[in-house]
């Protein structure tokens, strides 16, 4: 039997222990139905945080388990908080492998506005789920690319920022196949980094990638 409030008053901790929940959330919906409840509704942290560590550990391995959750995950791509933002993309790259009715396509515009947020660490989020998302569906591959360049053209971000998003979108180039998306438009901003970029760290990171500049 699935003790709810003992859930509640173990995961309300700062620094819980999810581990005995991982296999519950394998083996029991009635559970998962919880998770997904408190990851949704409350506004403790540490209930959100604690349901979402779980959510992302089990839908990595199991995501076939939670896809019937899809709606509610995309769902927080909408929400005000960041946090939930951010887990939203997390959870939707883990389902990304098992959506085979191609609902990310209804998504990807809300999905990719997450490039425009304030916050450097939702970016970050957005350009390294891409690595999954691009894998498990390449014909996205030019439109996300492009989005990303664009995100990384005109922004207001720090010298240290923009540096950090751009080692980001360079590992993420060198994870997927070159063929999925449009080397050339890639190289032309690539070259245009190299040049304006006062990071040596930055240019060795191009030379490594290979762009023919």
């Amino acid at each position: 039997m699935i003790d709810e409030n003992k859930y509640l008053q173990i995961v309300s901790k700062t620094k819980a222990d999810i581990t005995p929940y991982l296999e519950l959330a394998r083996s029991h919906e009635a559970f998962r139905e919880i998770l997904v409840k408190y990851l949704m509704t409350t506004d403790s942290i540490n209930v959100y945080y604690h349901s979402y560590l779980v959510l992302n550990e089990v839908t990595k391995t199991e995501p076939s388990l939670f896809y019937c959750y899809w709606e509610e995950f995309s769902s927080l791509l909408h929400y005000n908080n960041s946090y939930h933002r951010n887990y939203g993309m997390d959870l939707i790259a883990n389902l990304i492998v098992v959506d085979k009715d191609n609902l990310f396509e209804q998504i990807i515009d809300d999905y990719y506005k997450q490039l425009k947020d304030e916050k450097i660490s939702t970016v970050k989020y957005c350009i390294s789920n891409s690595v999954r998302i691009i894998r498990a569906k390449p014909k996205f591959a030019k439109r996300i690319i492009s989005a990303i360049i664009d995100s990384l053209r005109i922004n207001d971000n720090s010298e240290k920022h923009q540096n950090f998003l751009i080692s980001e979108f360079l590992k993420l180039l060198t994870a997927i196949d070159n063929e999925w998306f449009d080397q050339i438009a890639v190289n032309e901003f690539l070259k245009d980094v190299f040049i304006t970029s006062k990071s040596k760290k930055i240019k060795r990171e191009i030379n490594k990638y290979g762009a023919q500049l």
